[in-house]
């Protein structure tokens, strides 16, 4: 009996032993192996950036657990369907700074519960109907700084609680009628990409819950008013002050020696022209048979496809009618010498994700027509002068992930065209002056991740800058003066994330972050020194507390961190020096309304003590009048002169008026 009782306890111990360790491995996941995970109030947080995943079957999350998961900056390329199976409890996903190029359909199968999705700075190029079916929660999604040149009319149909959607920086030529007829938007950012017109019929009709709509660096001919862009003539003329005789001249008689190709630019207003337009837009795609020459340049695009060849290792798209996309990425190129000859017409080069060590001068001179090139996440680390020097085209370059430490301005001459220039994540130390001076239209400048620690005066001076990102570098302070305040068309900046002394140094940057607009500022600057003030917001802080002997010492300068990049000058003026202390320690506003109240102060001042000194003077007057008149009157002098009171009038000779007095009271001796 005692046997069966041990038998039967130790096979009871056995089988709580295998239960205890079977689900370990699966209550922690990837975490123990893979990724770092916390748990904060009831919720995972997964964090598995850079760890080289290619495949999301290489993740396993807790089970039954609602978790957020970042896979930033992994080897990615695309998402099959059902991808997601395993991870049905998640409630945001990042997955940008990866190489997706494709979406398949159901790849989001089971994420019922997603509130965020991020898939920015991927390799997108469409956004197709099937993309987010299973993301009927979905509220939040990030898809910038893609390729997305097509948005197919139902791709978000079905995200009836879409709040915020970001598509900014990527090439988007038109959106489709109707595309957020059933999604409750409340901020939408197009920015950065080649719309022209936004209709009211099927687009802004369904966008009345909007609260921040982003339009910015677009390619409008249509806003307000309609504004001509072609042909180059009517190019910013309003079309309602031109005349009908100008906009279509009567038509001529054809024949078949004339040159066509001028009508060409009457195709362009064919919407706002007569039912004679039709006529001239027929003559274009039917040229004359006896000018042979001029057919190559009048038939389609897609009539040149024969001739067009894609490099070995690459795919390629025709964009009709911009050209030729071509996808170099993770190919295992060394050099862009492996891509010769180079194809006609490329406009999009990929080339992310390869080994290419060395740029070389010569690399790209048959790339003239490019508008994008994207070199991001390779082993870049020398850029020959004038690698760029033909690319007069290019509108975006992307340079990011690499192992550049030196930035100078010969890296980047003839990129005149340039916009967004994408250089984080490299391990960039130092940049040169002027710099950035080559490329006058410059509006995006991406720094962030990088190891700067100071920036050269006047590196951005006279550059249109609009949006610039210099998070996460080893900044304690950066100068006003010649540098941020250079920066006169700024909506955005990111300055968080870097090793911030809050000292002396720093009250000016503090002083002008106060004074940005709202929402110009990304996140809070948080102080890392010194001790006491770690972690502290910057622009709540008391500048008493960053610069203690501020207040009481009128010579210190509020705005140390200017001296460090401005130049001596010759003699300076008093009044100016003191004007700039107090424009530096107050607020300019603060210091204007001041002035007003001292203004109005003195002002009524001066006016109470003129009231004064003329009542006063009317007052002195009419005494000297009253005595005057009584001076002069005769009961005064009779009073003076009999009465019983003594006034200056009857003390000028008061011996004789007694002498006299005593005369008239001894008796006439004569009378008796």
């Amino acid at each position: 009996m005692e046997l069966w009782i041990h038998l039967l306890y130790s096979s009871l111990l056995a089988s709580i032993t295998l239960q205890s360790q079977s689900p370990l491995p699966s209550l922690r996941g990837s975490c123990d192996t893979l990724c770092n995970c916390e748990e904060k109030d009831g919720t995972m947080l997964i964090n598995c950036e850079e760890k080289g995943i290619k495949k999301l079957s290489q993740i396993s999350v807790p089970p039954s657990r609602p978790f957020h998961l970042n896979l930033l900056n992994n080897g990615l390329t695309m998402l099959h369907t059902n991808d997601f199976s395993g991870l049905t409890n998640a409630i945001s996903i990042h997955l940008g700074f990866n190489n997706i190029a494709d979406i398949e359909t159901g790849a989001f199968n089971g994420l019922g519960l997603l509130k965020q999705l991020h898939i920015n700075h991927n390799s997108l190029e469409i956004l197709k109907e099937d993309s987010f079916h299973g993301l009927e929660n979905l509220e939040f999604l990030q898809a910038d700084n893609n390729f997305i040149t097509v948005i197919e009319p139902s791709a978000f149909s079905k995200l009836n609680r879409l709040k915020v959607l970001i598509l900014n920086d990527n090439a988007i030529e038109s959106l489709p009628p109707n595309i957020f007829r059933f999604v409750p938007l409340t901020h939408l950012d197009l920015r950065g990409n080649q719309l022209q017109t936004l209709p009211y019929v099927g687009f802004l009709e369904h966008i009345g819950r909007i609260l921040d709509l982003q339009l910015e660096d677009n390619k409008w001919s249509v806003i307000g008013d309609v504004v001509c862009n072609s042909p180059p003539f009517f190019k910013g003329s309003i079309l309602s002050r031109l005349k009908k005789e100008s906009i279509c001249p009567a038509p001529p008689v054809y024949e078949e020696h004339e040159d066509p190709s001028g009508s060409l630019h009457l195709a362009v207003t064919s919407s706002i022209s007569d039912n004679r337009m039709s006529t001239k837009t027929t003559s274009i795609l039917k040229p004359p048979t006896k000018a042979p020459a001029l057919v190559p340049y009048l038939t389609k695009p897609s009539t040149q496809l024969p001739v067009l060849y894609c490099p070995i290792p690459c795919n390629c798209k025709v964009l009709s009618p911009s050209g030729l996309l071509i996808h170099c990425q993770e190919r295992n190129i060394e050099s862009l010498s492996d891509l010769k000859p180079p194809p006609q017409n490329p406009r999009k080069l990929i080339l992310a994700g390869n080994i290419i060590h060395t740029l070389m001068k010569f690399d790209l001179v048959e790339y003239f027509t490019l508008e994008m090139l994207h070199l991001g996440n390779n082993r870049i680390e020398i850029l020959e002068e004038g690698s760029f020097m033909n690319l007069t085209r290019l509108q975006k370059l992307y340079l990011n992930g690499n192992h550049l430490t030196k930035l100078s301005r010969g890296m980047f001459l003839g990129l005149h065209s340039l916009e967004y220039l994408y250089l984080e994540y490299n391990v960039v130390k130092e940049i040169l002056p002027g710099t950035f001076n080559s490329m006058p239209k410059l509006k995006v400048l991406y720094l962030n991740n990088n190891l700067l620690q100071v920036l050269p005066p006047h590196i951005f001076s006279g550059i249109p800058l609009t949006r610039v990102n210099l998070k996460t570098n080893q900044f304690t302070h950066l100068p006003v003066s010649n540098i941020l305040d250079d920066l006169d068309l700024l909506t955005q900046i990111d300055l968080e994330d870097n090793p911030w002394d809050c000292s002396c140094d720093l009250v000016g940057l503090q002083q002008w972050i106060q004074k940005l607009s709202k929402n110009t500022m990304t996140d809070d600057i948080l102080c890392t020194s010194p001790s006491h003030l770690d972690k502290k917001e910057l622009k709540a802080l008391n500048s008493e507390l960053l610069c203690p002997g501020l207040a009481n010492n009128p010579s210190l300068p509020t705005q140390s961190s200017y001296i460090i990049v401005t130049t001596p000058t010759a003699t300076t003026n008093t009044a100016g020096t003191l004007l700039s202390s107090l424009t530096d320690a107050v607020p300019l506003s603060v210091l204007i309304l001041g002035l007003l109240i001292v203004f109005i102060t003195i002002v009524f001042c001066a006016a109470g003590i003129v009231v004064l000194v003329l009542h006063r003077r009317r007052r002195y007057k009419k005494k000297q009048v009253d005595e005057q008149l009584r001076d002069n009157s005769p009961v005064h002098l009779q009073y003076s002169m009999y009465g019983h009171k003594t006034t200056h009038h009857t003390t000028e000779r008061p011996s004789a008026s007694l002498y006299d007095h005593s005369l008239s009271n001894v008796p006439n001796k004569n009378s008796t």
